[in-house]
């Protein structure tokens, strides 16, 4: 698709990219940077040092495999390059960023490469925004009766977020007076493969504080993946929420 309308009213075709609040480098067809717009030059003071560059300005001329831990293998994917590429960087384990790499095209040939650096932030950061991300994506624990808990898992669990699911499931287990817990596995996406050893882990704990659990909604990949505990075997099983309440109700 090509562009319509004209920039005749624009003299220096610079001043659109400076104007894009984005951080833009481009290079030449060499892969040697040419040109910075003020928001990337703003950014780049903070991570030359990494790269063992003092000035800015020496930026300009270098080539762009100087940032690179593997350049053969970038090479081969800017040599190869007809279209968009995308991908997730890291910056010497300080910053993390999107980067966004299209080709200069004049007709069919390629004159040159804009690079843009999105969503720029420090690793810090980035870990804080995913703890948050999983914090939001662990579920709630739910009063749903008398002393009794439901907590569903949702979507995707891994290590980390089952462990973030358990210690919040045993905090407000110790706050409350709850006999029983109700462990809802409707809403699981995917597993890893220790799975059987989390949920053995989470029924153990709760079992040592006096906490009965129950266990619904389970789907039949996953029950495959169950049946290596033996003690879950003995963990009373329902096909929903309401028919485990109603087995509490007759104890």
């Amino acid at each position: 698709m090509t562009s319509i309308g004209t920039l005749s009213s624009i003299k220096d075709a610079t001043k659109i990219l400076e104007a894009i609040g984005e951080n833009i480098i481009v290079a030449n067809v060499d892969y040697n940077i040419v040109w910075m717009n003020p928001k990337a030059v703003s950014l780049l003071e903070n991570v030359i040092s990494f790269f063992n560059i003092d000035n800015v300005e020496d930026l300009i001329g270098t080539n762009m495999d100087h940032f690179h831990r593997n350049p053969d293998y970038q090479k081969k994917i800017m040599d190869d390059l007809l279209d968009t590429h995308t991908s997730r960087i890291n910056i010497k384990d300080e910053y993390i960023a999107d980067i966004i790499i299209n080709p200069i095209k004049n007709d069919t040939n390629i004159v040159g490469y804009v690079v843009m650096l999105m969503d720029v932030t420090t690793v810090v950061e980035e870990e804080q925004r995913k703890e948050k991300i999983i914090q939001e994506l662990s579920g709630p624990i739910l009063n749903i009766w008398d002393n009794t808990l439901a907590i569903p898992i949702l979507g995707t669990v891994d290590r980390k977020l089952f462990n973030i699911i358990l210690k919040k499931l045993l905090r407000q287990c110790e706050q409350e007076d709850t006999e029983y817990v109700i462990i809802d596995f409707s809403g699981i996406e995917k597993w890893n493969k220790e799975i059987p050893y989390q949920i053995n882990e989470m029924i153990s704990c709760l079992s040592v504080m006096g906490i009965h659990c129950l266990m619904v909604g389970i789907k039949p990949d996953l029950a495959q993946c169950l049946t290596t505990e033996k003690d879950m075997m003995k963990v009373p099983k329902f096909g929903t929420t309401k028919a485990a309440i109603k087995h509490i109700i007759s104890q």
